[in-house]
């Protein structure tokens, strides 16, 4: 195996949001050996970066789903923005239903500046309908949406800048119906991609975009073929790139479909899964010492 493309939430980092240093590790031992170590997230890049130099790590990314494709020296390969006037039919559906969405783009995530509110209404309805949830538990639902570096908070989606491409459209409800709602009005539609990165969320984005296709796309500008990559994950968005790679690895956390598409299972993202899965990797591929 040449090529190692790992996600990040769920995956890479930890209940808290980070790299564990044993994660890192791992990595980094990796890349000693030879093996090119890629991200691959529905996160944007510049918030990815900035994941990886809390840890002092360095790799290829592949974000938004897909959509875009950096090197390790930060530069872009290659992208597939969505048609902005598609774009902004799905938005315009999303503020009328009053989702709380966020906009990827080349240059920020735009967010609508009521969409704390939105979330906080959803918050104060789903406590007085089940009240076997926290508050404590929607909080760290929603903290992943609060804590991204690079939000922007806009009126409306008509405020995007003109020049910005549009990558990836988030939408979040913590609203069972509601988002069954939202996913299945995007599910079957043809023109684009939806894809679902947590229990809380659906994602839309160009058809071009997925992790497979990007996966695919970097293997062959690192001159490595397909059936050398591992692709480790733990979502449904992660799907594409878990079936496309040479092995697919789940996360000990990662959903029972998720698991059965894959060759392998490692532990959970809190137990440091990708460090064990790397650690296997690397010792599958080292000669095995010769009998005397």
């Amino acid at each position: 195996m040449k090529l190692i493309a790992v996600d990040l939430d769920g995956t890479l980092l930890n209940a808290d949001s980070r790299i564990s240093e044993v994660n890192a590790s791992a990595v980094r031992k990796a890349q000693e050996s030879g093996l090119t170590v890629a991200i691959a997230t529905g996160r944007a890049v510049y918030d990815v970066q900035e994941k990886l130099r809390e840890s002092g790590l360095n790799a290829p990314v592949i974000s938004a789903n897909g959509a875009v494709v950096h090197d390790d020296q930060k530069h872009l390969l290659t992208s597939c923005p969505m048609d902005r006037s598609q774009a902004f039919s799905v938005l315009a559906w999303l503020e009328e239903n009053e989702f709380y969405y966020e906009i990827m783009t080349d240059q920020a995530i735009y967010s609508p500046q009521k969409g704390h509110q939105i979330l906080t209404i959803e918050m104060d309805r789903v406590l007085s309908a089940n009240p076997d949830v926290t508050l404590k538990e929607l909080i760290y639902a929603t903290e992943k949406q609060y804590s991204q570096a690079g939000i922007v908070r806009i009126a409306s989606y008509e405020h995007i800048p003109q020049e910005a491409e549009i990558y990836n459209i988030l939408a979040f409800s913590l609203e069972e119906h509601k988002l069954e709602k939202g996913r299945s009005r995007f599910r079957n539609d043809s023109s684009l991609t939806m894809v679902v990165s947590s229990d809380h969320n659906f994602e839309v984005e160009d058809t071009r975009a997925s992790k497979g296709n990007a996966l695919s796309y970097l293997a062959n500008h690192l001159g490595i073929p397909l059936e050398e990559t591992v692709a480790i994950g733990d979502s449904y968005n992660d799907i594409s790139m878990l079936t496309s790679a040479g092995k697919g690895i789940a996360m000990g956390n990662a959903h029972d479909e998720i698991k059965a598409l894959c060759d392998e299972v490692t532990l959970t993202n809190i137990e440091n899964g990708v460090a064990h899965a790397i650690e296997r990797l690397l010792k599958e591929a080292s000669p095995s010492p010769s009998n005397p």
